[in-house]
Formats: C-alpha cells, sequence, structure tokens
C-alpha cells in the first residue's frame, strides 16, 4: 500500500515560510532533500564529529559515526521515499521546520505520510544536533511494524 504526501488545508503553497533563508536553513533543507537518498554513509557525511541525533521518544546516538550507525539500522527496515516541507524557519544556529516524509516499512510494504517536528542544530555548516518529534504509534499502525523493537 502506497500513500501520497497531501499538502495539509494550512499550507499555502509557495508560501515564503515554507522556503528556506539564510546559509543554516539552506543546509538544513538540502540535508531533508538528501534523506530520500537511504545512504546512511553519505548523510553521515553531514554532522558533526560530537553530534547527536535521536527519533523523539527512541533513545538518542551520539558521535557523528554512531548516528551513521543509527540511520544504516532505520535503513535496513524503512525508506524515505519523500520529504515535504510545509514551513522552516531558524534563529541562531537553530532550525525548525515542519513537514511531512513519505516512509515505506520495507518488512510490509506499506506506507505512511508522517507529519514531523524537526529541531536542527547547526554551527560551521554542519550539523550538531537533529530531534524529530512524530507519533510513534501512528507509524507503527500504519506501517504494521514496531520500532521499539
Amino acid at each position: 500500500m502506497t500513500v501520497d504526501i497531501v499538502a495539509p488545508g494550512w499550507h499555502l503553497a509557495g508560501s515564503p515560510v515554507a522556503q528556506p533563508h539564510g546559509a543554516d536553513e539552506e543546509l538544513v533543507w538540502r540535508f531533508m532533500q538528501e534523506l530520500t537518498t537511504n545512504d546512511a554513509e553519505k548523510l553521515g557525511t553531514w554532522f558533526s564529529d560530537d553530534a547527536m541525533y535521536q527519533n523523539m521518544p527512541l533513545p538518542p546516538a551520539h558521535g557523528r559515526e554512531a548516528v551513521t550507525g543509527m540511520l544504516a539500522g532505520l535503513f535496513t527496515v524503512m525508506r524515505i521515499e519523500k520529504v515535504e516541507t510545509f514551513h522552516i524557519c531558524s534563529r541562531d544556529g537553530l532550525v525548525l521546520t515542519e513537514r511531512e516524509d513519505l516512509l515505506t516499512a520495507i518488512p510490509t510494504g506499506k506506507s505512511v505520510a508522517l507529519p514531523i517536528l524537526g529541531v536542527v542544530s547547526v554551527r560551521d555548516g554542519l550539523i550538531t544536533g537533529w530531534r524529530d518529534y512524530f507519533d510513534l504509534r501512528a507509524f507503527e499502525e500504519a506501517v504494521e511494524m514496531s520500532l521499539r523493537g
């Protein structure tokens, strides 16, 4: 079962708040598009050596190597098909994204468009922190697969 991302009624296509402004937002915008490569090694190059990554409420990964490993593990069970950013804003190295990711569970072949709030910290052109907030239960129920082990 494949689904599409349908823009919510409150989203205004072409709105300036959906377009990146400034270096930090541009970096995060490009990174979000790179997620669809599903290539953990390539994505790992976007992170600082001391980076942290966490899909809330799952445990975090600390350090570029651990982040890359966590992404590699995720990509064995799911694919990121598309990322649609509805809002992006930043201040002092902190970038927020309101988006939907189209995810497909590899074991079941089922897909879900998952609303996500992303919080990304940027320093010197690298990602130092990345936290995604989403409804884990909604994901697990939609794709009939657990990420909690």
